[in-house]
Formats: C-alpha cells, sequence, structure tokens
C-alpha cells in the first residue's frame, strides 16, 4: 500500500519523522476549518481523506496518533480536536494562512477596536467611507471630474 504522501492530493515530505508533523499539521488545520465552516466538532477517517486526499487507513494511523498525543479525541470512528488540538489547529490554520488575512490598503489592523464589538465595527466601516468619499472629493474638481493636480495630462479642463 502507498504511503499517505504517495497517495495524497497534498505533497508531503519523504521522511518519516516529517511525514508525522506534515499530516498532524494539515489534520488539524481541516478540522479547524471544518468545525468553523460548520460541518461539526467530529469527523471520520473517511472526510479526512476527502478534504486531504490521504488514504483513510493511512488517516486513521494518524488521527490516532494525534489522539495518543492529546490533540484530538475519539468516539468510535468518529474525531473531535480537544481543547488543545484546538489551540493549536488555530495557531496552525492562522500560520498557514497569515499572508492571505493581512490587512489590505485601507482596512483595519487586529488591534482595531472594531474586532471588538459590532458597534465599533459599523462605526469604523462608516469612518473609512466617509474617508474615502473625503480623499475623493478632495480630488475631483469643481465639474466632477477627477483632477490630477494641474500635471498636463491632456484633460480639457
Amino acid at each position: 500500500m502507498n504511503s499517505a504522501g504517495e497517495n495524497s492530493a497534498v505533497t508531503a515530505p519523504k521522511s518519516s519523522a516529517l511525514q508525522v508533523l506534515f499530516w498532524r499539521s494539515e489534520i488539524l488545520q481541516v478540522m479547524y476549518w471544518l468545525r468553523g465552516e460548520g460541518f461539526g466538532d467530529i469527523v471520520d477517517a473517511p472526510m479526512i481523506e476527502r478534504f486531504l486526499g490521504v488514504d483513510a487507513i493511512n488517516g486513521v494511523t494518524y488521527l490516532d496518533r494525534l489522539v495518543e498525543e492529546g490533540y484530538l479525541t475519539a468516539d468510535g470512528d468518529f474525531y473531535g480536536l480537544s481543547e488543545f488540538g484546538l489551540k493549536q489547529g488555530a495557531r496552525e490554520f492562522a500560520e498557514s494562512f497569515n499572508e492571505l488575512t493581512k490587512p489590505a490598503h485601507g482596512e483595519c489592523s487586529d488591534d482595531c477596536w472594531c474586532h471588538a464589538s459590532v458597534d465599533e465595527a459599523e462605526a469604523c466601516m462608516a469612518h473609512r467611507i466617509d474617508h474615502n468619499h473625503a480623499m475623493d472629493a478632495k480630488h475631483m474638481n469643481a465639474s466632477g471630474q477627477h483632477d490630477h493636480g494641474g500635471h498636463g495630462h491632456g484633460h480639457d479642463r
């Protein structure tokens, strides 16, 4: 039978020590994501196989190991994140998507108050919209056309 790395849609390392670390990270991330997306708090090996491309038999081996290490709990054929596993899954997920979750230009940083409450989020959004409209108005001329600051771009004024 093929190893998980050979049968996987995801390219796993070749050494067994790194494979253990790799699959721990992948499984915790996918279980964290599944939970966050509302697919449930428990999964079975075939579900892990569908999302990671790992053979279910190999997946059970990794899942059972994660139970032994305290990352997961087991109930028959179903597995759930332990409290420790949930924290580690969140960390793994955040690290994997760190570049994608950075604020874009004009968005708030992680320490902005808008993350604390709905009221703050609405106030922050309104402020950004007002600020953007003010900046747009500053760059418009009296006729409503974009003002390039008299740089002579060949537009009729």
